[in-house]
């Protein structure tokens, strides 16, 4: 992925959970794709915990990663 391309998503991710934020605060549900493509109704509070959770553990296993390549030392 171009580097122009891997910004345009990061943003695009950015405003999406900011979005999802708001919504998650009003109690509101939002519509996302099923795995058919298939619209789906479903909480926004449920979609924030999941993007948190998947943030979380892509940092638990970046920083492992950056910890096995380094030998263990991250001076």
């Amino acid at each position: 992925m171009s580097e122009e391309a891997r910004k345009a998503v990061e943003a695009m991710q950015a405003a999406v959970d900011e979005m999802l934020e708001r919504e998650a605060k009003l109690g509101n549900k939002v519509v996302i794709g099923d795995k058919h493509g298939n619209p789906r109704l479903v909480s926004a509070k449920y979609l924030v915990r999941k993007r948190r959770a998947a943030l979380a553990a892509a940092r638990k296993t970046q920083s492992g990663t950056i910890s096995k390549q380094s030998g263990g030392d991250l001076t």
